[in-house]
């Protein structure tokens, strides 16, 4: 199983997560090893709440900054 870390990106910890709840699936899973495979799944989905946050907001900000450029003489370029 792939080993959680900051460094994921959100396609990274998606698959993760779906990997996670594969191995949750199994009937022959002891509560302990469900358990774990549920605090990491949790885990997971946290990590993916936060990327995609952090998506939206840049492309909040993005939208932004397009807003503003529409409404004024300033030049278009990203320097």
């Amino acid at each position: 199983m792939t080993e959680i870390n900051n460094n994921m990106n959100f396609e990274e910890a998606y698959a993760a997560l779906s990997e996670t709840v594969e191995a949750m699936e199994k009937e022959d899973n002891t509560i302990e090893e469900t358990l774990t495979l549920y605090e990491r799944a949790c885990t997971l989905v946290v990590y993916c709440q936060r990327k995609l946050n952090a998506a939206k907001d840049k492309i909040t900000d993005i939208n932004e900054r397009i807003r503003e450029l529409s409404s004024s003489d300033e030049p278009l370029s990203e320097d």
